[in-house]
């Protein structure tokens, strides 16, 4: 309000002036009308003029304030979304899943069979072994080499089409290389001729599984790196019972430096395990009459031509497609977590299992990892449905600590399971079976979450060097899919 005046007053007496004292105006000529209005009107027109430029100003002020405001919010919105895409983009590829279709293991138990062996799933093949089944007077290589040539027929006896597949075998760290991979070479033929491929016999090439740490995460990289793969057989076979030799009785104890050695690895073991991936994404095999009609019946074996349909099956004959597309899916692997153990305490060794346990249950779909707190879905927090786990903590002497910072990571989770009861130790089940352990203890833990339905934790310690790793993973049922 005056400001108004005052816009008023000024504009009045600064009219009047310049009237009266700067224009030749001659009022003498002028009617009082003509007057009052040379007086009145000029600074009434500016002053409303004035009022309507500053309202207009101020409208557009107003306008591009609003629009600066609204750019701004929509910049963050945007970036807001693309953060949130971003997330959940990386969230999905830790979830990304490996399928297991089928497990195979030949094991030496260190005392009982486990009850458990008695309630296998489809899919999965266990041969429990007696030590009279074992020849401890073979040498190390020539009873490996025989017990992966059983293993590998049972394999393709159950699905010849994997017979085709990338074999990668874990490799013995104590043996030399090009040794080894003889010994598979022969152990894959023999077991390829056990069976009846006829013309189209595989061309053995087996591998060794590259990598370290957890199986899963090894698994996945080979997925990755090689898109065209559509899967791989991943085996291992050791026999620390025949390089460090088996007690006469039971009563027997072994000497003060191998007793050491046993609490923490196992008694000196014997096993072989495989295990059959596929991708997830493999086509329905084409139906067999399709080849068959191409072909001639009177063509000879050596001239026909041998079909693989959908390129993405890779280098598996059509007429084998069929025996791995029936696989069921016994699990889904998950991304393992990894760490170095820093220390040995309990309480820091909780803390890290802890963490490691929270982003396994991440990888897993069982713990929800919302952008905000708007996404939370209280659903997806799974935990409590874990009902087996599997380690190698060791023998209870000395793997005292390493259970009870386990469960005490378990129990903030409130895990429903009994980390004796409920779980599957392999040190004191199976023994140490050397470079064969980490896959035989993915095949335990596979099998549990396939007879229980319902996810299994895998703990894996190991030593590498001078330093002890150890690693935490989630197998989960394909029902309970994320």
């Amino acid at each position: 309000m005056l400001g108004t005046l005052g816009l008023f007053g000024g504009l009045f007496a600064g009219w009047w002036l310049l009237l009266w004292w700067g224009l030749p105006i001659s009022f003498q000529k002028m009617s009082p009308t003509a007057m009052l209005l040379t007086h009145l009107a000029p600074p009434v027109i500016f002053g409303m003029a004035w009022r309507i430029w500053q309202r207009v100003r101020e409208s557009r002020l107003v306008q591009a304030q609003t629009a600066g405001q609204e750019a701004a919010e929509a910049d963050r919105q945007a970036q807001r979304e693309a953060a949130r895409q971003q997330h959940y983009a990386a969230l999905a590829e830790r979830q990304i899943k490996v399928l297991c279709r089928g497990v195979w293991a030949q094991a030496l138990p260190v005392k009982d069979v486990p009850a458990w062996l008695e309630e296998m799933p489809g899919g999965a093949y266990w041969t429990a072994l007696g030590r009279d089944e074992v020849a401890t007077d073979a040498e190390s290589t020539e009873q490996v080499q025989q017990a992966l040539q059983q293993l590998l027929s049972d394999v393709y006896s159950a699905a010849p089409g994997a017979a085709w597949l990338p074999h990668y075998f874990e490799a013995n760290p104590e043996l030399e290389g090009r040794e080894q991979l003889e010994m598979l070479k022969q152990a894959q033929l023999q077991a390829i001729a056990n069976q009846s491929f006829e013309e189209s016999s595989p061309n053995p090439e087996p591998r060794f599984f590259p990598g370290s740490g957890a199986l899963m995460s090894r698994v996945q990289q080979l997925f990755q790196q090689d898109p065209s793969l559509p899967g791989m057989v991943i085996y291992a076979a050791d026999a620390p019972l025949l390089t460090r030799g088996m007690l006469e009785d039971e009563w027997d104890e072994p000497g003060p430096e191998q007793g050491s050695m046993d609490k923490w690895r196992g008694m000196p073991g014997y096993a072989a395990a495989a295990m059959i991936f596929l991708r997830d994404n493999l086509p329905v095999p084409e139906p067999a009459s399709t080849q068959e009609a191409s072909q001639d019946a009177y063509t000879p074996y050596w001239e026909k031509q041998q079909h693989y349909g959908d390129e993405r099956w890779g280098r598996v004959p059509l007429q084998w497609q069929d025996t791995l597309a029936q696989l069921p899916v016994l699990a889904e692997l998950r991304l393992a977590e990894q760490a170095i153990i820093e220390q040995k305490q309990l309480l820091p060794m909780a803390r890290q299992i802890h963490t490691l346990f929270d982003n396994a249950l991440v990888n897993a779909g069982l713990r929800d990892y919302p952008f905000s707190s708007e996404d939370k879905d209280e659903a997806k927090d799974q935990a409590g449905s874990i009902l087996w786990l599997v380690h190698n903590s060791g023998d209870v002497d000395v793997g005292a600590t390493r259970l009870a910072a386990v469960s005490t990571a378990l129990q903030q989770y409130a895990v429903p399971l009994n980390p004796i009861d409920d779980a599957s130790n392999s040190i004191r089940e199976w023994g140490d079976v050397g470079s064969a352990r980490s896959v035989l203890q993915t095949v335990i833990a596979v099998v549990h979450s396939a007879r229980l339905s319902a996810p299994t934790v895998l703990i894996e310690f190991d030593r590498r060097g001078e330093t002890e790793h150890f690693s935490v993973a989630m197998i989960k049922p394909q029902e309970q899919s994320a």
